[in-house]
C-alpha cells in the first residue's frame, strides 16, 4: 500500500492521472497549485482507487475549490483540519465496489464539502478578483488565471465543452493592453483624459491584461490603443481578438452567447479597463464551480 501511495504521489507531482498516464485534469491543477503546495495530495492519494473518469471528474472539482481559497489567500491552516478528515471520508467512498453508489457520494461529498466552503467564500472572492492586478499573485498563478479565461473563451466561441491543453495559452506572453512602459506622450495623454486614474494603477490591473503571441507583442509593443487593434484583431484566441471586434455569426449560437458575456472597446480609458475587469470576474465565476458527475 505504501509503494502504491508513493506512485501516485509522485504521478500526481508530474500532473499524471491515477492511472499513471497524463491527464487534462491533472495539469490543470498542477498549474494553479503549483510546486510549493501540497496538502490536495492527501485528498489525491485517498480519491486514487476510484475509476478514471470519477477521479478526473473529483480532480476538476477540487481544482475549482482550491482556486476559492488560493486566490482569497486563506491560510493554509484552514485547510488541514478539513482535508485530514475529509481523506478519511473519501478512503470509504474509494473502497466501495458498486460504481454508482460513488458516483451518489462524490457529488455528496462535493456538494457538501466543497461547494458549501465555495459559497462561503464567494463574497471574498469577488472582492480580491475586482482588487487583482498582475502582482497580485505569483506570476504562474496569474498565467494560469488568464489562460483559464482565454481557454473558456474560446470554448464557447467554437461550441466545444471538452478543454484541451493549457499549454497553448500557457505559452503566451502577458500583454499589458495600456503598456507598461508607455511613452511620455501616451502617459501624458491618458492622464489628461483620465484625471482621477493613476496610469501605474490601471496598467496592472487584471481587466488591462490579455495573452498575445509573441510575434504580434513584439509588433504591438508600446502603442497606443489605436495603433495596437489591428494587431490584436490577429491574435489566436477570441478574448484578445474581441477587444477590437466581437464576431457576428447568426442567433442563439454559440458564438453570440459568448459574446453576450463580452465587449469591444473603440477606445481604451479607465472606463474600459473598468468594464473589462468586471466581465472577466463573471468568466471566471463560471469556470471556477462544481459540477454533478452524471
Amino acid at each position: 500500500k505504501v509503494i502504491r501511495n508513493v506512485e501516485h504521489y509522485i504521478n500526481f507531482t508530474d500532473g499524471l492521472g491515477n492511472d499513471g498516464k497524463p491527464s487534462l485534469a491533472m495539469d490543470s491543477l498542477k498549474r494553479l497549485a503549483g510546486g510549493a503546495f501540497s496538502l490536495h495530495y492527501v485528498l489525491l492519494l485517498a480519491a486514487a482507487p476510484l475509476p478514471k473518469p470519477l477521479f478526473d471528474h473529483f480532480v476538476m472539482q477540487l481544482e475549482s475549490f482550491l482556486f476559492y481559497y488560493i486566490f482569497t489567500k486563506t491560510p493554509t491552516k484552514d485547510l488541514e483540519k478539513n482535508f485530514s478528515t475529509w481523506a478519511d471520508e473519501m478512503r470509504g467512498i474509494a473502497a466501495l465496489g458498486d460504481t454508482a453508489a460513488q458516483i451518489d457520494k462524490i457529488n455528496a461529498f462535493v456538494a457538501g464539502h466543497f461547494q458549501k466552503n465555495m459559497d462561503g467564500k464567494a463574497q471574498e472572492l469577488s472582492d480580491a478578483l475586482k482588487r487583482f492586478s498582475l502582482y497580485s499573485m505569483q506570476q504562474y498563478r496569474t498565467r494560469y488565471l488568464l489562460s483559464r479565461l482565454a481557454q473558456h473563451v474560446d470554448l464557447a466561441f467554437s461550441g466545444v465543452r471538452t478543454a484541451g491543453s493549457l499549454e497553448p495559452y500557457m505559452t503566451l506572453e502577458i500583454e499589458h493592453i495600456l503598456p507598461d512602459t508607455p511613452s511620455a506622450e501616451l502617459r501624458a495623454t491618458w492622464t489628461s483624459e483620465n484625471p482621477t486614474a493613476l496610469y501605474d494603477g490601471y496598467k496592472s490591473r487584471l481587466g488591462n491584461l490579455s495573452l498575445l503571441e509573441k510575434p504580434i507583442n513584439i509588433v504591438a509593443s508600446n502603442n497606443f490603443y489605436a495603433k495596437k487593434q489591428a494587431e490584436y484583431h490577429k491574435s489566436g484566441n477570441y478574448l484578445t481578438r474581441s477587444l477590437v471586434e466581437l464576431t457576428n455569426v447568426g442567433q442563439n449560437t454559440s458564438i453570440s452567447r459568448i459574446n453576450e458575456k463580452l465587449a469591444s472597446f473603440t477606445t481604451w480609458d479607465a472606463a474600459a479597463i473598468d468594464k473589462r475587469h468586471e466581465l472577466l470576474i463573471g468568466l471566471a465565476k463560471e469556470i471556477w464551480k462544481t459540477n454533478h458527475f452524471n
